[in-house]
């Protein structure tokens, strides 16, 4: 066998070694990437340069990397997400993307559902004030009894809304793609977007992007929100305004916001300074479980393309 497998992914087989040994029993040639950090494009080019199959992480495929790896044949992105891949590219060198869309959806969701609770609870706050020896108790809220607005209600969004509605929370969506009885089914109601904003205690993003308006939560939108109400990112970084949001917690018109994802990566930006923000970074599906999963199913995806094909279900293009 002379197809090679290229891991491009920054950590692999950490928690669980089932993958690598996958890999190890197939017959096929691999490489790993080792550095411990995201791959840079250079990096990629070299040592993806004799791969057919190329097991992806968040690193981009853009039509001039895609040109410049001739044999690849196969992305095996692990996680969901392809933004970073241009498909179009993809398409036109014939080259198949498969990912693993239904791993990390518990992950996400119940990352969102601890920060609907923490920062309803002001927890952040309330935890330094203990730490500083100060017994000073805030006042919070219960999740109970509050409205959830959801933009974007597929596989992330339908799990939240299943969440919330455990807490007896009120849940409504913004999703043009859902249809109503889908939403029905969930007990969600679905609204526009202005009324979601003008409606919702906590917003919470989980749309996909849109190349046509990345920007969803802007100055305007902010200022539509009720006053003191959250707002939490765990969908794309580039859908958040952050200046707009930095001026909105800082003037009091929202109380809190929970991110895992930015517009630029590592952040280091001034809503880390800010105590009613809890930051994440970008780990929403970084659970021992979850990794091992997505990592054991995009190698088995990435085989499968090698071996006769990949399942539809996990078939991007």
């Amino acid at each position: 066998m002379t197809d090679e497998i290229f891991v491009a992914l920054s950590t692999f087989a950490a928690e669980d070694q089932r993958p690598l040994a996958m890999l190890e029993s197939s017959g096929y040639p691999f490489r790993l990437h080792k550095t411990g950090k995201r791959i840079t494009r250079e990096e990629l080019l070299r040592d993806g340069r004799d791969a057919a199959v190329i097991v992806a992480g968040v690193e981009p495929y853009d039509a001039e990397t895609l040109a410049a790896l001739s044999a690849l044949r196969c992305i095996s992105r692990c996680g969901v997400g392809v933004d970073a891949i241009n498909l179009d590219a993809a398409r036109g060198k014939g080259i198949v993307v498969a990912n693993t869309p239904t791993i990390p959806v518990d992950a996400v969701a119940e990352l969102a559902l601890a920060l609907f609770l923490s920062l309803s609870r002001n927890l952040h706050p309330q935890a330094n004030l203990m730490h500083a020896r100060r017994w000073e108790r805030l006042s919070a809220h219960l999740l109970n009894g509050r409205t959830i607005g959801l933009i974007g209600l597929g596989r992330i969004g339908k799990r939240v809304a299943e969440l919330c509605r455990a807490f007896h929370a009120r849940v409504i969506a913004h999703d043009p793609l859902c249809g109503s009885p889908v939403a029905e089914g969930l007990g969600v109601r679905l609204v526009g977007k202005d009324e979601l904003l003008a409606e919702a205690d906590i917003v919470s993003l989980h749309a996909s992007r849109n190349p046509a308006q990345p920007v969803i939560i802007g100055a305007r939108e902010l200022g539509l929100m009720k006053r003191g109400a959250v707002l939490v990112n765990l969908a794309r970084g580039e859908m958040v305004d952050e200046d707009a949001l930095l001026d909105a917690l800082q003037s009091g018109l929202l109380s809190g916001a929970g991110l895992d994802v930015f517009n630029e990566e590592p952040y280091k930006g001034a809503l880390c300074d800010l105590e009613q923000v809890i930051l994440t970074p970008h780990s929403a599906t970084l659970t021992a479980e979850t990794r091992s999963a997505m990592e054991i199913q995009s190698i088995e995806n990435g085989l499968a393309f090698l071996t006769g094909g990949v399942a539809a279900d996990r078939r991007v293009i």
